[in-house]
């Protein structure tokens, strides 16, 4: 049942040494090429980072909360055209991003994201320019976020749901908090 994988599902940031398979990897994406996009549009784009020396500048890409990338065996950069879709590109890669994040869990694989957006490489420009840089991006190109993925070398407690009475209201009976 989904709620199990949801459930599942955490932020694994510590990695062992062990790899992931192809086959895992390529499940991984096939699960994420399903992902809705608005229209159907399909601004969604992957690439797929396994040097460990090109993962250990990656996660210097942001000041803060992407080191852990260093030590994930494989990353995925989910990129979007912003001329496909131009209103809705964000959106569709945070759907297909979560695709990826349940898919690992699906195949007992830790991983997290790393978000780009507003955040700053230590040299000071905006890690969107520094990524742009680091995988030779065209200008219509976003990085939306980046996946790092590996067999977990944490163990997490379980997530306790946001409380449902303070975050579900019924339309005409409800005012929102």
């Amino acid at each position: 049942m989904l709620l199990d994988l949801v459930e599942k599902r955490r932020s694994i940031r510590k990695f062992t040494d062990e790899k992931v398979s192809e086959e895992d990897l390529r499940e991984i994406l096939t699960i994420a090429l399903h992902a809705p996009t608005a229209k159907n549009r399909n601004p969604v784009r992957y690439i797929i980072i396994r040097d460990k020396k090109r993962l250990e500048e990656l996660s210097n890409y942001k000041v803060n909360s992407a080191k852990f990338l260093a030590g994930a065996d494989v990353a995925i950069a989910v990129v979007t055209d912003s001329e496909v879709a131009p209103n809705t590109n964000h959106q569709d890669a945070s759907i297909a991003a979560t695709y990826i994040l349940l898919a690992a869990a699906d195949l007992d694989l830790g991983a997290t994201w790393a978000n780009v957006v507003d955040a700053k490489h230590e040299s000071g420009i905006s890690s969107q320019d520094f990524l742009h840089k680091f995988f030779d991006l065209e200008d219509k190109f976003d990085v939306e976020c980046i996946i790092g993925i590996g067999h977990p070398a944490e163990e997490k407690s379980e997530k306790v749901p946001f409380e449902y009475s303070e975050n579900v209201f019924e339309d005409l009976h409800d005012k929102l908090k």
